[in-house]
């Protein structure tokens, strides 16, 4: 029930929105039934009206809404206790898709958040639009920050490295820089991986330290158990429990898409480290 609960206040947008089809199609449903040229004129106006209907709800500032709000932010902490389970550091990764986050909140809730991943760039062009704005608010909490690019296997490695250096300034205390691979190139293996591996000594050369490379468990058997690979750490995206990764040097997991965080609207990835604090901040650039 609290999942249900938790959907509903995180995702107001889509519950207006279906609420606003349901309502279009009666309404069409309805007019159809009439005869006669108005049918047709009132038909057409509801065409017109719902694109803008969704216009104003997005320029609606849903947190004001008293409907909306919650007296204490549902948060499923549950998901990110590690005290049973062996040693482990909880952390997330965000992007744009998670749309405005206080941050301030985000610092004092009840998960034991020690690191955050924030998506800086997508490929040669394309700027993540929250990128800036949640480098400089998630500053001077207790985080330890990372930043990572989302690579786009048919775009240049160069031109994707230029575009991310140019944004992304690193500096003693945070993580490496990481290279997000999910997608196959339509030129094959061998092009995929002469990409990959420039991207990857580009960003070394330039931040002076070795790239984290995040891939689901797919991607990693297949293009990553080579003895050139050994060098780096990996960011594991596998949902179905840590067994699927017990046999694999990883140092990041990404364990569920489902975190629910006060500060954030929406569920968030969720992710923990292979160890404690301490070894997490020997990773770091020193």
């Amino acid at each position: 029930m609290q999942e249900i609960i938790a959907y509903i206040h995180h995702h107001p947008l889509r519950i207006i929105a279906g609420i606003v089809c349901v309502f279009a199609v009666l309404i069409t449903l309805f007019f159809l039934q009439k005869k006669g040229p108005k049918k047709w004129l009132i038909l057409t106006a509801l065409l017109f009206f719902i694109p803008f209907a969704f216009r104003i709800v997005r320029m609606t500032p849903v947190k004001k809404i008293h409907f909306f709000t919650s007296s204490e932010d549902y948060e499923n902490v549950e998901k990110s206790s590690f005290e049973k389970n062996g040693i482990r550091t909880f952390g997330l990764d965000i992007s744009h898709h998670q749309g405005y986050i206080d941050w301030d909140s985000v610092a004092t809730s009840k998960h034991p958040i020690e690191f955050i991943f924030i998506r800086a760039t997508d490929g040669a062009r394309i700027l993540d639009h929250e990128f800036h704005r949640n480098w400089e608010e998630s500053q001077g909490k207790h985080f330890i920050r990372g930043v990572y690019h989302f690579y786009r296997p048919n775009q240049s490695s160069t031109d994707q490295f230029n575009l991310f250096k140019s944004h992304v300034y690193l500096r003693k205390g945070d993580l490496p820089p990481v290279l997000d691979l999910e997608r196959n190139s339509l030129y094959g293996r061998e092009n995929l991986l002469r990409g990959v591996k420039n991207w990857l000594k580009l960003a070394e050369k330039h931040y002076g330290v070795k790239p984290i490379i995040y891939a689901n468990l797919d991607f990693y058997k297949r293009y990553f158990t080579s003895k050139e690979f050994k060098p780096y750490h990996f960011w594991i995206a596998a949902y179905s429990g840590r067994h699927r990764i017990s046999d694999l040097p990883w140092s990041f997991h990404q364990f569920t898409e489902f975190i629910y965080v006060k500060g954030i609207e929406g569920n968030v990835d969720g992710d923990h480290f292979n160890g404690n604090r301490k070894d997490l901040e020997k990773l770091t650039i020193h």
